[in-house]
């Protein structure tokens, strides 16, 4: 998964790095398909927290149908592009953060708008987001781990402060 093992081996015994690194987070994810995501947060002083979204994958994002029954012409067709996957959600809170990966995923509409005939709903493809694990990190103290989640993902972090 990361490159680096040394490093992750040098975090977690206790050793010295000797350089001095800004406060960072990261992670990589691998989801039971075997799709790779990877990001890198690097934190401030001041910061309070952080929502990634749906880490961009090797994928594009997919396009839904929507419907809007307001328009100037009556009913109107439009797509949205949606991202589904993992990404996750920090928050500093005191002396830590706390880190939760979560899962994108759309209830799609499509099937229901190529319905519509007569009638029009203003319809549009819903994204859900879902917490799958929660971990909770010392600003003080220098972490990694892989974990194996309830979902299928596999999950590398390591927290630099």
């Amino acid at each position: 998964m990361m490159k680096n093992r040394a490093l992750l081996l040098a975090l977690t015994s206790g050793l010295s790095i000797g350089t001095q690194a800004m406060e960072t987070l990261e992670l990589e994810i691998v989801t039971p398909d075997g799709h790779s995501y990877r990001a890198e947060q690097v934190l401030d002083e001041n910061f309070e927290s952080f929502d990634s979204g749906a880490i961009p994958g090797e994928t594009p994002p997919r396009e839904y149908q929507a419907i809007r029954c307001d328009g100037p012409w009556g009913a109107m067709k439009y797509r949205l592009k949606l991202a589904s996957g993992p990404g996750y959600q920090l928050y500093a809170k005191g002396d830590s953060l706390r880190l939760q990966i979560v899962e994108h995923s759309v209830i799609s509409e499509d099937q229901t708008i190529a319905a519509m005939s007569i009638h029009c709903i203003d319809t549009e493809p819903r994204q859900v987001v879902k917490a799958v694990y929660e971990i909770e990190l010392d600003r003080r103290r220098a972490s990694a781990q892989q974990l194996q989640l309830a979902n299928g993902y596999q999950l590398e972090y390591r927290y630099l402060p």
